[in-house]
């Protein structure tokens, strides 16, 4: 489900911001060399749980049909740790899980979302469907200020998934799409949980939810417990918040009509 490798070059910091990603090479365990962005435990608001949620989001994402990019497990070598020429970033490193978690870079073809692109006629099922894995997951990270969504003229990458999931850091409001007036937040205009596609969605007339319900109804209870099986033993300390996440997912997955009555609700 999610290839293993090792670390062996590093590039730079890949943009500044609150995680601090770095571009290194990654060397997987079949034997493959790719570019990727990675992230560290060290300087994540959530530590390895913020690692953790990358990964479910990065499978959720992908089983539900979204498109992502390949996700990777990165060991990081003493080694590797000790050739960074920079003492700040090396001095993360140091403190890091020794497990980090990356994405393959998607290249310079690529650039963020940004306010004056327009949702087209053929991307307006992805768009709608990407606004419900957001909602439906507590996402409030994909905002006009920090998208989170690469473009290549039609094509899409959702990227970040670290805010995804925490639901005990946010009490109120608790993630309950289930429950009426839950996702107000993501139409609200320039509330932090303002969703990048909100004010293109509303009101369009042409939209079908009948996909997205079909791909979280296809997500079966084997396929939940892969997500957990799957966990490295580097993370094992963020098992209980995997097993809650997973429980909030079936819980969509069970009550996943209230859950678009809602999404409805708020984009007519």
């Amino acid at each position: 489900m999610i290839r293993r490798g090792t670390a062996i070059g590093f590039s730079r910091q890949a943009a500044p911001g609150r995680t601090e990603p770095l571009r290194v090479t990654v060397l997987t365990d079949d034997g493959a060399e790719y570019e990727a962005v990675m992230k560290i435990s060290t300087g994540m608001e959530l530590g390895s749980e913020a690692l953790m949620n990358e990964m479910l989001g990065s499978l959720l994402a992908a089983d539900l049909g979204l498109p992502v990019q390949e996700p990777f497990f990165v060991e990081l070598s003493a080694e590797f740790c000790a050739s960074i020429p920079i003492p700040a970033i090396r001095a993360r490193l140091a403190t890091s899980c020794s497990l980090a978690f990356a994405c393959l870079d998607a290249g310079k073809q690529w650039r963020g979302w940004n306010a004056t692109d327009r949702i087209s006629s053929a991307q307006e099922a992805l768009a709608v469907s990407i606004m419900a894995f957001d909602g439906f997951t507590g996402n409030s990270d994909r905002r006009p200020g920090n998208p989170n969504l690469l473009v290549r003229d039609q094509e899409w990458r959702l990227i970040d998934h670290e805010n995804s999931f925490s639901y005990r850091l946010r009490l109120f409001p608790r993630c309950q799409p289930w429950i009426v007036g839950n996702l107000a937040g993501m139409i609200t205009s320039g509330a932090p949980s303002e969703h990048i596609f909100a004010s293109q969605l509303i009101g369009r007339e042409t939209l079908s939810l009948a996909p997205i319900k079909d791909s979280w109804l296809a997500l079966s209870d084997a396929r939940l417990a892969q997500y957990d099986a799957i966990l490295p033993a580097e993370w094992d300390d963020t098992r209980p918040y995997l097993l809650e996440a997973l429980e909030h997912i079936r819980r969509v997955r069970d009550t996943i009509d209230p859950c678009l009555t809602e999404l409805e609700r708020i984009l007519s």
